[in-house]
């Protein structure tokens, strides 16, 4: 998500939306920490449903990941963010 280093990567709002879309499908939410300033890596959690998910970003590597012991979860998020999200094994 974005390019590396990037740290005008608007990642936060693009969680935000992520969080809209799926709560049409069940209720959610996101949980991250409050913005600093050149902040690398951030870390949170997603609640969809009954289900929470970690949540990590990080701007040196412009990666966004969403985990879960659920891979039935994860693969039902996907299938509701729709192009917007590929799935890695």
């Amino acid at each position: 998500m974005g390019d590396a280093f990037d740290y005008t990567t608007p990642f936060r709002a693009a969680l935000a939306e992520m969080v809209d879309v799926l709560s049409r499908q069940a209720p959610s939410s996101i949980r991250l920490p409050d913005y600093e300033d050149w902040e690398d890596f951030v870390e949170g959690s997603l609640q969809f449903g009954g289900t929470t998910v970690h949540v990590y970003y990080e701007h040196s590597l412009a990666y966004l990941s969403l985990t879960s012991p659920s891979e039935d979860t994860l693969r039902e998020i996907a299938s509701h963010l729709g192009s917007s999200l590929s799935v890695c094994p």
